[in-house]
């Protein structure tokens, strides 16, 4: 039970492992760290999203925290670097979408196609892949993005944490819908068959 209302009791208290001592800190910041966020992104489930991360980011780091500013100018910059981050992310993110829509270098991309002699077979793997990557394409963008990171480029998951900045949790989270999304948009094509 906190008996202390002191901020640097309970910074050190939630070091020690005592969670409703951040619960305080996260009640006590939280607009502040919104209004910050807000500042520079319109999209309300995004501000949502930066928030979230930044107090993340913050219970992570608290250990490291050495009282010689602030602590609301401490997860100021934290706010901060987080929407710089975010906004880095994005262009990534457009850059990535804008290279996967040519459809040039989608099928390199994707998916080495295997030798085959029979050419009724390699057309109709082609229009798989195809199919497929419309499936894809339909997919959320923080989605697809993760599949991007995780089945192409082959990242691991706390790669894909630190590329994304978001937690493990929320990678695994949208992985998870993304595969389900996917299994049913192939399902739909009538694509059940193709590994």
């Amino acid at each position: 039970m906190l008996l202390l209302n002191n901020e640097g009791d309970l910074i050190q208290q939630t070091i020690e492992g005592d969670n409703s001592a951040f619960n305080i800190l996260y009640k006590t910041y939280h607009a502040r760290v919104y209004a910050i966020v807000a500042q520079y992104v319109a999209d309300q489930d995004t501000v949502d999203d930066l928030v979230q991360i930044t107090f993340f980011r913050a219970f992570r780091a608290l250990k490291s925290f050495k009282g010689k500013a602030a602590f609301s100018t401490w997860l100021t910059r934290i706010a901060l670097n987080v929407c710089r981050s975010h906004f880095h992310a994005q262009r990534a993110r457009r850059n990535w979408i804008n290279e996967a829509e040519d459809p040039e270098c989608v099928p390199g991309i994707l998916w080495n196609t295997l030798p085959d002699s029979n050419p009724e077979k390699i057309l109709q793997k082609k229009e798989q892949q195809a199919l497929i990557w419309q499936a894809i394409q339909g997919l959320p963008e923080r989605y697809r993005e993760a599949m991007w990171l995780r089945y192409v480029k082959d990242r691991s998951y706390e790669e894909i944490t630190h590329t994304l900045e978001v937690p493990l949790g929320t990678v695994k989270t949208w992985l998870c819908r993304a595969r389900r999304q996917l299994k049913a948009k192939i399902q739909k094509l009538d694509l059940q068959s193709v590994s």
